[in-house]
C-alpha cells in the first residue's frame, strides 16, 4: 500500500471483455455479478483477482504473477529482468577527505560481481541478445557528409579515392529513383521491403 492505496492498482474495474490497454497488456475480464469471498476482515469481489495459473501456482507453491502480452512494448521486461545486474555497493570511510585517492576502474572491479552461469556463458562467447526479426538502420545524411570508416594507417588520398565510400543507401536510394520507374512508389523507409542492400554497397 502507498498513500492508502494499492500500487498494483487494486481493485480494478470491471470489464465486461478482454481487450488490450495502451501499454500492450490485456485489461482482463471482470464481471460484475456480484459474487464476493470474505477473506481477512473484508469482502472482496472479481476485481480483488489478480491474474494467475492453478497449476503454476501448485507446482511451485509460491507467488506467479501471469500476465498475457499483447505487443511489442511489453518485451522490455524481458531484458529488463533477464539482464538486469546485480546490485552492490562499495564504500569507504576516510578520515580526511582532501587525502583521499579516488580509483574509479578499482571501484568498478570491485563492485562488479557475475555469477556462474553468467560467466560461463560469456567464456564460451555466447550470445547475450539477439533481434529478430532483424532491425536495419537507414542512413541519413546531408552530401558528401557519409560517415566514414578507416584503419589508423591508411593513407586519406587513396581512400578518398576509392568509389564504393559514395555509395550510401541514401544516395542508391535517390540513384535507384533515376534508373528505376518501379522505385519511386516507395518511400525510403519502404525500400527495404522490394531491394536488398548487399556488402558490395549496390540495391
Amino acid at each position: 500500500m502507498v498513500d492508502g492505496q494499492c500500487k498494483f492498482h487494486y481493485p480494478r474495474a470491471f470489464c465486461e471483455t478482454t481487450k488490450q490497454d495502451g501499454d500492450g497488456y490485456a485489461t482482463y475480464r471482470r464481471r460484475c455479478n456480484g459474487q464476493q469471498v470474505y477473506v481477512r476482515n473484508q469482502y472482496l469481489d472479481n476485481r480483488w483477482v489478480v491474474p494467475n495459473n492453478p497449476y503454476l501456482l501448485r507446482c511451485y507453491n509460491c507467488h506467479i504473477n501471469v500476465e498475457i502480452c499483447l505487443s511489442i512494448k511489453a518485451v522490455k521486461y524481458l531484458y529488463k529482468y533477464i539482464y538486469k545486474w546485480h546490485d552492490k555497493v562499495a564504500m569507504q570511510i576516510i578520515q580526511n577527505e582532501a587525502e583521499a585517492m579516488i580509483d574509479e576502474i578499482q571501484s568498478f572491479q570491485n563492485a562488479r560481481w557475475l555469477s556462474p552461469p553468467d560467466a560461463i556463458w560469456r567464456i564460451y562467447a555466447f550470445d547475450l541478445y539477439k533481434i529478430s526479426p532483424s532491425v536495419i538502420t537507414l542512413q541519413l545524411h546531408l552530401p558528401n557528409q557519409q560517415l566514414v570508416t578507416y584503419w589508423k594507417n591508411q593513407r586519406l588520398p587513396q581512400l578518398l579515392e576509392q568509389e564504393h565510400l559514395t555509395h550510401t543507401m541514401l544516395t542508391e536510394y535517390f540513384n535507384m529513383n533515376i534508373v528505376d520507374d518501379d522505385a519511386k512508389k516507395y518511400l525510403y523507409r519502404e525500400f527495404r521491403e522490394h531491394y536488398v542492400w548487399d556488402k558490395s554497397g549496390h540495391l
